[in-house]
Formats: structure tokens, sequence, C-alpha cells
């Protein structure tokens, strides 16, 4: 700086492609590298009757190009092809009706590109003696996975819940309200930590019946470039979430290897836990070295089978837009998940562009209806407004309450540099792929629809190191 006691901006570009800005820094002063959420699949809005508040994020279950350092021993390998086939609930309360109609916004925020093929609302009404819930876990992808809705007639509470070192969590579980535990530290990369545990101590209940264990949290997730490290060192490791119990010798025995963690933001994951207790003691073990905070824990016994009436409905309308990015901000303080203001909006674009032909904005309604691999091609700012005529749907019940699903079918692909082909659109994913990226043997089947609807071009910028890749 010579003889200037400061500069005007910094720009910093971190290794995984990230820029970061500090303006009219002072001489000798120590740069901190702001930890900040590039990539969590497309954010999902719904209208509560007042306003279209975040509900929570889409499609964890497809991450293309993804490398799999966290959940492969080493390797160049990347996440399965196969789209992301998922139910997530919308509690009623976060969904009311308007003019007839249901509405909800689909935005893309983060430094990602997202191909939906399908999303369809499930409309689910049950009597108000039960509860319903979909599993919410993070697993990869299978063909057509069935719909599974989870009934619960009581909320039993644990009768105790400490962490590693023993202390009491149980204040922070016994309501979703956004208290979370947070009694571990993170380490050096995000989405890491030291291993730690949670003891529940589940109390009484028979044998030879059935048992589920509610947990609802949120998970801080890594990155491509951070699996990249994990997968090249030798010091780090990483211990997927798996599930212990007390073994008639009174030590603690694995009977869950993989539990899985939620797919994102404020999820509910659901363990079957019947016949795994081979004594009476009902104290269970999570432990994992993964960035997982829980809000909520709870056990259902028995098997409530009361009746429930869904109704599935189609978009009737679909706008594709331009809206730009939310305010951002930290739900339940420090350590809550980051969470989105629809009322604050800036048009100005916090990312580098990423490379490639989009959708055209207007009427998309044709893409979005079933998963053909049609689809309209989001990035960074854009916005999907659905609608559902709730015509055909029966006013509830005296008794009843009313829950929805969102169901969704795609692709998403984050900009990391070390995701394969992060910086472009391109190769476009469609469900005959064998893998992502595919070879030359491979071809998406409609690329009449870049003369149809994929017309609008970003501004290209070369990714770091200067000049473009070659094109595959």
């Amino acid at each position: 700086l010579g003889q200037h006691a400061r500069a005007d901006v910094v720009r910093v570009r971190w290794p995984n492609g990230v820029p970061q800005n500090l303006f009219y820094p002072g001489a000798n002063q120590s740069v901190v590298e702001e930890q900040i959420l590039k990539g969590s699949c497309p954010f999902l809005y719904t209208w509560d009757g007042e306003a279209f508040t975040f509900v929570t994020d889409l499609m964890w279950k497809s991450a293309l190009g993804m490398p799999m350092g966290l959940m492969a021993a080493g390797g160049t390998e990347y996440a399965p092809a196969r789209p992301s086939q998922e139910y997530l609930r919308i509690p009623g309360e976060a969904l009311r009706e308007r003019d007839g109609r249901y509405e909800m916004r689909v935005t893309g925020e983060l430094w990602e590109v997202f191909y939906i093929d399908e999303v369809d609302l499930v409309v689910v009404d049950h009597p108000d003696s039960v509860d319903v819930f979909v599993d919410e876990r993070f697993v990869w992808p299978e063909p057509d996975a069935p719909l599974s809705l989870h009934q619960v007639s009581e909320k039993r509470r644990p009768l105790s819940a400490v962490d590693q070192l023993g202390r009491d969590v149980l204040p922070e579980l016994l309501a979703s309200d956004d208290n979370y535990v947070t009694s571990f530290e993170p380490d050096r990369y995000q989405g890491v930590s030291e291993v730690h545990d949670l003891v529940l101590d589940l109390g009484a209940f028979d044998t030879d019946e059935s048992v589920e264990l509610y947990l609802r949290g949120w998970i801080f997730p890594t990155d491509a470039s951070i699996n990249v490290a994990i997968s090249q060192s030798e010091e780090l490791e990483t211990v997927m979430p798996h599930l212990e119990v007390v073994g008639v010798g009174g030590d603690w025995v694995t009977v869950v290897p993989v539990m899985s963690f939620p797919s994102g933001k404020n999820k509910t994951v659901i363990q079957d836990l019947t016949g795994l207790f081979p004594t009476d003691d009902h104290r269970v073990r999570l432990r994992t070295n993964m960035n997982i905070y829980w809000d909520e824990a709870f056990v259902s016994v028995g098997s409530p089978r009361a009746q429930v009436v869904m109704n599935r409905l189609e978009p009737t309308e679909a706008d594709f837009r331009y809206r730009g990015f939310s305010r951002q901000y930290r739900k339940g303080g420090r350590f809550g998940p980051h969470w989105f203001d629809y009322e604050v909006v800036s048009e100005e674009s916090p990312w580098r562009p990423i490379q490639g032909s989009y959708t055209r904005y207007g009427d998309v309604l044709p893409l979005i209806g079933e998963a053909d691999d049609r689809y309209p091609i989001m990035g960074p700012g854009d916005e999907l407004a659905i609608l559902f005529d709730a015509g055909p749907v029966p006013p509830l019940p005296e008794g009843w309450s009313r829950d929805f699903l969102i169901y969704t079918e795609g692709w998403i692909k984050d900009a990391d540099v070390n995701t394969a082909d992060g910086w472009r659109v391109e190769p476009l994913p469609f469900h005959g792929m064998s893998r992502y990226p595919y070879g030359e043997d491979e071809a998406y089947p409609f690329p009449e629809l870049f003369d149809v609807y994929h017309t609008r071009e970003a501004v290209p910028v070369p990714p770091l190191g200067g000049a473009m890749p070659p094109s595959r």
C-alpha cells in the first residue's frame, strides 16, 4: 500500500471459486475468510395467508458432479446421476388457499443450476387424533420411490438427553422451536466437527411394540471442494451418523450402521427401532462428526391406522421469471440454519455467472407437469411461481386437519470449482444417463428445446485459471 492508510477494495477469490470483497481495509489488517452458504438446493416459499414465507430447501437427493469425498473412500467418484425424487412435508399453517388456489414460489438464490422436471402438491387430510410425517433424511434416490406416510398419535418425549460430555440437552429437544443442540465444536472444514454424541433415554415400552424415533433438525453441509480435501487427507475421517443401543453386556452396540442425516433445513428423520433393543434399557446413542443440529426429538409407540385422505394436484400455472436474492439471516441464532426473507430482495447477484443457455422467461407449465426430461433450466436469481387449483379438494370434515406434501423430481448442480462441469449449464441431465458427466456415447434426448425454450444466455466468464475448459 506504500504510504496509503487503506485500500479501496481487496477482492479475494477462494480456491472453491467464491469471491469475497473487502471494502476500505486498513493497512496491517488481518483478513478473516467468511464461511458462507453457497449451495443448498432450490428454496420453497409458500403463501401462508399473509405473505410468502420460507419453508425449506428442495431436491437434496441430487447433486450432479459432486465429488464423493465425504461418503466414499478416496478416489474421483461422483454422486449418482439419478434424479432426486422426494416428498417433503408442508405444515398446514404454512400453506393457505388464496382465491381458490394454492401458491408457492421456487427460487434459485445460491451458486447453482436447477433442472426441475416435475412438481406436484399432495393435500393430506387426517383426523386431529394423529399427525402425519414423511421421512426427510438424505438417501440416494431410487427410481419410483413410493410414498410412505407415518402417523403419530402421541409424541413421547425422551426421559433424558445428554451430549458426549454428559451435559443435559433435553430442553433443546422438547419442541420444534429453533433452539438447537449445539454442544460440539466445528472443525477447520465447513460441515465437519469433532465426533459428538446424542444419548437419549426413550423410556419404557413393550419389546413387541412398534417404535419409531423422530428427530428434527438441520445440517450445515460440506461442499465439493471440502469433499475433495477430505478424500485426499490421511488425517480426516468422516463418521457418518450411526445409532447404537445398550447391549446385553452393558456396552454400546451399533444397530443402525448408517442412519444418514437431515436432507437440508429443518427436516425430520424417522428411524424404526422395533426389535432393536436387547434389554429393557432403552437408551440410544447417535454418533457422528457431521455438523447436524437437532431441534426436536420424540418417540411414537404403536401403529396408528387412522383414515387419511390424499388428493394429488398438478400445477395449473407456472410462470418463470427473474426475481433476485432474498435477505439471508440465521434462524434461531448463531447455530440456527440460514433462513431467507422473501419480502426483502436484492436484484444484484453475489455470484459469478454460470455459463450456458437457460430457459427463457414466461410460461413453463408444459415443462413441469411430468418427469419427462423436459424441464426449465434455472440459475441464480430465477424464480418459478407455481399455482395449484384447490377446487378438486373437498372441504375438511369436522375434527380433521390438513397438511401438505410437495413432490419434486429433478437435478441440481452447484458451481464449485471442484464440481464436475460446475462452471456451465451443460451437459443437460436426463433419466437414461448412466453417469454424470456422461461421455460422447450418450446425449440429451431433446436438443430441439434449445430453439423453443432454452434461449437465454448467461454472460460467459472464464473459470479460475483463465481460459475456458474445452467443451465436451
